[in-house]
This record gives C-alpha cells, sequence and structure tokens, in this order.
C-alpha cells in the first residue's frame, strides 16, 4: 500500500495514509479558481498544517477547524487567528511551531522548515508577524513528503535532501496571481527539485492558464529528469515506494 496524493490547485495538497489517515496542507478551496471541492467535504482530515496567513495558504482553515476533529500545526499567527474566529475551541487541538520543532501525529512525523518569505496578521489593529514554514513529513515508512510553502529559491534546500530524502515534492512555480510577487519562477523551481532529488514533484503555486507551468515542465526535464511531474489538479495519484500509480 502507499500515500494517496490530491493537489486542488494553489498550494493545498491532501496526503492520504493507507490507514486512512489525512494530512491537509494549505487549505485553500473556497475562492480557488481551479478547485470545485469545498471545504465540507474535508471534515473527515485529521491533521491540517498551515505554513503561513496568505489567503491562499490559511484558506479555510477556520472553516475545516469548526466542522472537523482535525488537529492544527502552523504558527503563532495562524493560530492566533484561528483562536479569536473560535474562542471556544480545544486548546490541544492547535500545536504552535517553530523552525527546527519535530512532532509525531498518530505515526507521521513532521518536520519544521524554513522558507524564504514573510507572514503576518493584524490582530486590533496590531501587526502580529511570524516566520513562514516549509514541512517535512514522514507520512508512513518509506513515503516522505516535502511540501516547500512560498519561499525563494535556498542553498539549504540541499541539506534537507541530505538529511530527509523526500520522495515527494510540492513546489511553487510562480505567482499566485501576477498583482503579487513571485516568490520563485519556473527556472528557479526546476533547481530546487534537482536539489530535493524527490521521485515525484507537484507544481504549484500559478494562475490558471498560465504559461509557467509548461515553462516548469520543460526546465525541469533538463535539471531533473528522473523526476515525474505530477500536475493534475483535483486527481488522486498514489505514490507507493518506487512506483507511481494512477
Amino acid at each position: 500500500m502507499g500515500v494517496k496524493f490530491t493537489y486542488f490547485g494553489g498550494m493545498c495538497v491532501l496526503a492520504e495514509r493507507s490507514d486512512g489517515y489525512r494530512i491537509l496542507c494549505d487549505p485553500y478551496l473556497s475562492g480557488n479558481p481551479f478547485c470545485t471541492t469545498g471545504p465540507e467535504a474535508m471534515s473527515g482530515v485529521d491533521l491540517l498544517v498551515v505554513t503561513h496567513n496568505a489567503y491562499d495558504h490559511f484558506g479555510d482553515t477556520i472553516e475545516i477547524m469548526k466542522n472537523s476533529r482535525a488537529r492544527l500545526f502552523a504558527g503563532g499567527e495562524v493560530v492566533r487567528r484561528v483562536q479569536e474566529a473560535l474562542p471556544d475551541l480545544e486548546p490541544e487541538r492547535m500545536r504552535l511551531t517553530i523552525y527546527g520543532d519535530e512532532q509525531n501525529y498518530n505515526g507521521s512525523v513532521i518536520r519544521v522548515m524554513p522558507a524564504w518569505h514573510v507572514s503576518n496578521c493584524v490582530t486590533n489593529g496590531v501587526v502580529i508577524a511570524n516566520p513562514p514554514f516549509g514541512f517535512v513529513i514522514d507520512i508512513e515508512p518509506g513515503v516522505t513528503y516535502y511540501h516547500a510553502g512560498d519561499t525563494s529559491l535556498f542553498s539549504d534546500m540541499k541539506i534537507i535532501r541530505e538529511l530527509y530524502r523526500p520522495d515527494v515534492m510540492a513546489v511553487g512555480i510562480s505567482a499566485i496571481e501576477k498583482i503579487y510577487p513571485c516568490e520563485m519562477n519556473p527556472r528557479e523551481a526546476a533547481y530546487a527539485t534537482q536539489w530535493i532529488g524527490p521521485n515525484v514533484v507537484i507544481p504549484t503555486h500559478y494562475e490558471p492558464g498560465a504559461p509557467e507551468l509548461e515553462d516548469y515542465i520543460r526546465y525541469a526535464q533538463v535539471t531533473a529528469p528522473k523526476t515525474i511531474v505530477q500536475a493534475q489538479i483535483e486527481k488522486t495519484w498514489e505514490y507507493v515506494p518506487f512506483q507511481v500509480l494512477g
């Protein structure tokens, strides 16, 4: 058995273990132009992982936490926003994390990685800033997933490869909208893919119809020719160690 992955656009990725345990990263569903799936479909999620407070990453966090029994793993600005919206939410369902943290959720081990970006929220007129994150998740034995989050290219990705050897990676390849800055362009994303060296990569974080997806695929064929590109949206595929099914 393996882990099932579904990409919903933005940087929203669902991973389902072979025993049914479900991890949802950056739950951008409502308002996502790629996505026909609503947050009500995520009521069975077990763990919600949020890299930072941007609209396309925080997404439907509040609604999912309200209508599920999911646990939240995120930074202080995300946890603070959820606490304000859901003051009666059980504190044990939320874990505020920092760089270097490592936690075990029912057998899935999640580690907090750097992301070169910015994140903040405004509370009662006060700006609360927090470092954004990436995550390396040992989903189950033999399947490690690197969720890079919003980040520019940084050379320590080579250390992530050396330490954790991700099998599957989600990497941003453009700006989520042209009005916003671009954290990593297709060529840089292809180098990030080479440096991490996954067996499978999910290109993320681009506008519908953007030429950057084709650009990234072309660059990745050169820099990481052995890596399989899974770019389908709302299509579930399965990663079995040494195999990709679907």
